[in-house]
């Protein structure tokens, strides 16, 4: 007789065909030493109701960004099956590990910075991170018409709020996605025509799912103004898919988004030395090419002059390095341009 294998893969308590509303845990597999036979409990909960599209809500894909993790709570905690036609399945901290430790990466894996939105489609039997990834990937997206992954800029940045779409060569699609950008309400709106390996957006592209992102800030907390449009801009797209009813009465979008083009490298400033950061701009604001953005100061020798920072490329300035001291590499800013269809 034979003695057959035991597989150590991710499993999960919740069954996604299972029509009401459920809730439970993505197991990760993990012996560690606190642990010898213990698993790390990823959150998930799905709300079902007939047939329809299936919408997938994402949290904490970077461990320290928390608006998406309160929009995606407190979707779960409002509806009802009985008020959607279809399925919205709800990630609300997809890199729990990361996200029960404050960290944008997770300090479970070998070394320590475990980036999911880099490790996809992942591993099923790879660190922790891997593992999360691969389910993902394996056992989720095929059942997405659209992934709404809310992320914001974490401890270290800072973003003035925008939602972002990367056209498909649909025509349906991407007119739906354009409209995506009206609804949600955010104060820019991102045009994309790329996306990179190994992340999420990049998984879904191949498999002709609708992915839309946000930027909801950052900084490391939750802003009430940046929370609420989002909240009612998934609420609004939901609406728009079919999945909420077309006569839900919801508020008008909180802001007549801009419409930009996805950053480029010229966009970006970098530190090209360590010292203090002193920016002299703020997000949102409108700089041409070559303006003046700020200063890095020696820390050891003050009495030098600061060296000054020049924006390369002109625009809305979108990303801001949060805390002052930096480091040769470090991004400072980033602008982005409008939109050229």
């Amino acid at each position: 007789m034979s003695c057959p294998k035991v597989s150590l893969a991710p499993s999960c308590e919740v069954d996604f065909d299972e029509e009401g509303k459920h809730f439970g845990y993505i197991r990760i597999q993990f012996s560690s030493d606190r642990s010898a036979y213990g698993w790390l409990p990823v959150p998930v909960m799905s709300i079902r109701n007939g047939a329809g599209p299936c919408a997938i809500l994402v949290g904490a894909n970077h461990g320290d960004e928390y608006e998406g993790v309160s929009v995606c709570n407190g979707l779960f905690q409002t509806l009802e099956a009985a008020e959607i036609s279809g399925q919205i399945i709800v990630l609300p901290a997809a890199n729990a590990p990361a996200f029960y430790a404050g960290r944008r990466t997770s300090p479970l894996d070998g070394t320590g910075e475990a980036n999911l939105n880099r490790l996809f489609p992942g591993n099923q039997y790879g660190s922790p991170t891997e593992m999360i990834a691969w389910y993902i990937a394996t056992h989720l997206l095929h059942r997405a018409d659209a992934i709404f992954d809310l992320h914001s800029a974490g401890k270290s940045i800072d973003h003035y709020p925008s939602v972002k779409i990367r056209l498909m060569g649909d025509e349906r699609k991407d007119a739906l996605q354009m409209r995506f950008l009206e609804l949600f309400g955010a104060p820019l709106g991102i045009v994309g025509n790329r996306v990179h390996e190994t992340t999420l957006s990049g998984e879904a592209l191949p498999r002709n799912i609708i992915y839309v992102s946000t930027e909801l800030g950052g900084g490391g907390k939750i802003r009430p103004w940046i929370r609420d449009f989002a909240f009612n801009g998934v609420k609004r797209c939901l609406r728009e898919m079919g999945i909420l009813a077309a006569d839900l009465l919801l508020p008008e979008p909180e802001h007549t988004v801009q419409l930009m083009d996805m950053q480029t490298d010229d966009h970006y400033v970098y530190a090209y030395r360590d010292g203090m950061f002193e920016p002299r701009v703020n997000l949102g604001d409108e700089v041409a090419d070559g303006q003046f953005a700020g200063y890095i100061w020696s820390l050891k020798e003050p009495w030098q002059a600061p060296e000054e920072l020049h924006f390369n490329k002109g625009g809305v300035v979108f990303c801001k390095r949060t805390p002052a001291l930096c480091e040769v590499g470090d991004t400072l800013f980033f602008t982005l341009s409008r939109y050229s269809a």
